[in-house]
Parts: C-alpha cells; sequence; structure tokens
C-alpha cells in the first residue's frame, strides 16, 4: 500500500526541512514536536528520515488516512497523536523534551504567538524551530491576523532567545536559550 494524502502543502517547502535538519544524526533518538499535522505528510517525511525519531503531533482533528499514512513510514510506536486545542494540549507536554518543534497548526495572529510562546518553553536549548505560512496571506481568511503578524511579534519579544536560521515562506529558528 501507500501513503494517501488529499492535498501537498508540503513537497514546496521540503528543501527547507532537508537543508535545516542537515545537522541532525539520521540515526539520533531525536523528539520531534509537530503543532497541526492534518494527515501527516511532514511528521512521515521526518519517520523516514529519522528512524529512531519520535513525534508528538498535535491537531484539532484525526484526519482519516493519518494514522495509515504514519504506518506506512513505519511509525507506529513512535508517533503520540494529542487531539485537542494547541494552547490546551501544549500546557500538558513537559519542558525542555524537544529537538525540533514545527508550528503549522492555526493561521491567525493570537494562535500562532500561543503556539510560539508555548512550544519555546518545550524546547530544549539547541532546539530547532520551525514556523510555516510565514508569508501566507489570504484576504479572505485574515480578519484575525495572519502567522508572519505572530511570527514578528514572538521574534520582538523572544529574539534574545533565538538565532534566525532562515526567512522565507518558513522560518527557522535555533533556541540559544531559555
Amino acid at each position: 500500500m501507500a501513503h494517501i494524502f488529499s492535498s501537498d502543502w508540503f513537497e514546496a517547502n521540503r528543501w527547507q526541512f532537508e537543508q535545516q535538519t542537515a545537522h541532525l544524526s539520521p540515526n539520533g533518538e531525536h523528539q520531534f514536536l509537530e503543532i497541526g499535522s492534518y494527515e501527516g505528510r511532514s511528521a512521515c517525511w521526518l519517520l523516514d528520515r529519522f528512524p529512531l525519531a519520535h513525534i508528538t503531533c498535535v491537531d484539532i482533528h484525526e484526519q482519516p488516512t493519518f494514522w495509515h499514512n504514519i504506518g506506512e513510514s513505519n511509525g507506529a510506536g513512535r508517533v503520540s497523536l494529542h487531539l485537542g486545542q494547541s494552547r490546551d494540549v501544549l500546557r500538558q507536554l513537559e519542558r525542555d523534551v524537544f529537538d525540533f518543534v514545527y508550528i503549522d497548526g492555526c493561521h491567525h495572529t493570537v494562535p500562532v504567538l500561543e503556539d510560539a510562546v508555548l512550544a519555546f518553553r518545550l524546547a530544549k536549548v539547541g532546539a530547532l524551530i520551525g514556523f510555516d505560512d510565514y508569508l501566507w496571506n489570504d484576504p479572505a481568511y485574515n480578519s484575525e491576523g495572519t502567522p508572519k503578524d505572530a511570527i514578528d511579534a514572538f521574534l520582538r519579544v523572544y529574539g534574545y532567545k533565538v538565532s534566525v536560521r532562515a526567512k522565507n515562506y518558513q522560518v527557522w529558528l535555533t533556541k540559544s536559550a531559555d
């Protein structure tokens, strides 16, 4: 069998994942956090590239094909899915655990900012933190702001605790201090 994906928002940014994770050992027992998993496309990419990693996925809904796709990437036992609002779920997770955080949940300003602040606490010093959709702009959807507004606000407040690795359609940071 094969993966079943209804859309592909990942492929256009795969090169950024490849570039930003190049320093991680392929055989490391990394702890990844993904906020906004949908059908698991980026989680599957991580599972395939890092066969000893564990991924904690957070999403408001469980998509019908999520577990099928995770299984196709030999992810059984290496993925935990937490369902609910990320602002609630992230408060329940252990701090200073994750080597990699990817934020791609809600696209409104306040939820993205909440995800960033809460996920920052969960990331280890030295962790890679990625944001998707920095330049995303859909006027029909932007009545509550954009991811860019949130990411810029996060960088204004937390800028001295991170180093910016890349800033284009995605923003990639390294956490340099607690």
